[in-house]
């Protein structure tokens, strides 16, 4: 390996995965390799880029993984020391905090959130305490001697929306990071902005692994500067308005090595029920390589026997079943997104979320046209879409909005107003240790099932 001194070369446009271990055979790495986009494809592919610059022999000595929560103080402490018994030095960052984009901190709220739930407790705090610091907060705010935490104004500086807060989660993981004493260096780039003026030593090579960057951010701009940034993402093509994922080069990459392909009728069928999260692509990719045992061709009817989210993640999926008041299909959703290690917690964000939704939209048109039912799109527009705030409005299309409208006359007032308690309800029941399984589906039963909803009291 070789990254050599000096001024910092000019990243390349338009890099792709394939131009960076064109760097690596030819014996020349840049000194930076920051890949955004889809964070679990920037993932995979940072793994295949680090395996090529360090021999599979040597991985365990020059080769340092560094978290989420890890600081540019401490991704710049690495570069500056040596690989063990010499030779050159890869490290690789998964998902930095610093790097973030506000677009992408409720998605890394929810895999700290996630992490807590499965048990991973240091690296949830961890997780939670870098989103922190970058918002802003210590861990002493966090967990205060004395009084208690500002959870409205921690969510909103977190960017995180109040139905996927987790008040039970923020101060559990404040006081387990409390007791063991777990400390997160401030978000301060200086220390790793001087190693990229300075050049990092020769054989050394930061790859970054991240999700949704702020390309606004100095030190974004200044790693990008250093090496190569290439954005790795699903691949789209058509019209602006018209557009369909293309999921090819994907699944002949999950597949590799299994003799194995996903047929143009199986490719459409994992774009309409999976979206575009590529992480639950591959994981649904595994169990259709797995169903389809000794034969090569995966096809629609394949994906439709075996996939049955409906969208790009399960809350998404739970959303749509509560809004078609499909009870058969909630609790599906609801069985197979806890056996993924779903948190309860979560799905009764996305419950709340949901329902919370319908209620405001049919509000919204009680206002305008008192209970008379609207009976169409373009009626609803003229009637009820002017009432919608211009900041709520901005770059939406009015026909989402009367989709949540649609949706919520197929409930009668009590009820959503019913459902809506239930769901608190339900959210007290669970932090007090009941389990979340059988609440949340005491809720979709009373909803769903029809006919005037009963409290379920703890």
């Amino acid at each position: 390996m070789a990254a050599g001194r000096g001024p910092p070369a000019r990243a390349a446009a338009g890099a792709t995965l394939e131009t960076c271990l064109a760097d690596v055979r030819a014996g020349s790495p840049r000194p930076v390799y920051l890949l955004d986009g889809d964070a679990f494809l920037a993932l995979r592919a940072a793994r295949e880029l680090a395996g090529a610059l360090v021999p599979e022999d040597r991985r365990a000595l020059n080769l340092v993984e560094l978290d989420a929560a890890a600081s540019p103080a401490e991704v710049a402490a690495e570069l500056s020391t040596g690989g063990l018994f010499g030779g050159g030095k890869v490290v690789l960052v998964h998902e930095p905090a610093f790097l973030a984009s506000k677009e992408d901190a409720e998605a890394a709220y929810g895999r700290a959130r996630e992490q807590w739930a499965k048990g991973a407790q240091r690296d949830a705090a961890r997780r939670l305490l870098a989103l922190a610091a970058k918002a802003g907060w210590s861990l002493k705010d966090l967990a205060p001697e004395a009084g208690r935490v500002d959870h409205a104004a921690l969510a909103a500086d977190l960017g995180v929306p109040e139905a996927t807060y987790d008040a039970a989660f923020v101060e559990g993981a404040a006081r387990f990071a409390v007791e063991r004493d777990l400390k997160v260096a401030k978000d301060d780039a200086s220390a790793l902005d001087a190693a990229l003026e300075k050049g990092f030593a020769r054989g050394h090579v930061l790859v970054v692994a991240a999700g949704k960057v702020d390309g606004k951010l100095p030190l974004v701009k200044k790693l990008a500067a250093a090496g190569r940034r290439v954005t790795i993402q699903l691949e789209k093509e058509g019209t602006w308005d018209a557009q369909r994922l293309v999921l090819g080069p994907v699944l002949a990459s999950l597949l590799a090595g299994t003799g194995k392909r996903v047929d143009r009728g199986g490719e459409a069928r994992l774009a309409a029920l999976v979206g575009e999260d590529a992480r639950t692509l591959a994981s649904e990719v595994a169990k259709l390589a797995a169903y389809v045992g000794d034969r090569k061709v995966i096809g629609a009817e394949d994906v439709d026997a075996v996939v049955t989210r409906v969208a790009s993640d399960p809350f998404f999926a739970l959303g749509n079943a509560i809004e078609a008041r499909d009870l058969p299909q909630a609790l599906g959703v609801l069985d197979r997104s806890i056996a993924d290690g779903a948190s309860p917690f979560m799905l009764l964000g996305s419950l709340a979320s949901a329902v919370r939704r319908m209620i405001v939209e049919r509000e919204r048109a009680r206002r305008a046209v008192g209970d008379r039912r609207i009976g169409s799109a373009r009626e609803w527009e003229a009637e009820v879409f002017p009432l919608v705030p211009e900041d709520e409005a901005k770059g939406k299309k009015p026909f989402g909005f009367w989709m949540k409208y649609q949706a919520s006359t197929r409930f009668s007032r009590a009820e959503l107003l019913d459902g809506l308690a239930a769901l608190a309800e339900a959210d007290v029941a669970m932090k007090s240790g009941q389990d979340g399984r059988i609440r949340l589906e005491r809720v979709l039963l009373g909803l769903l099932a029809g006919g005037h909803m009963e409290r379920s009291h703890p």
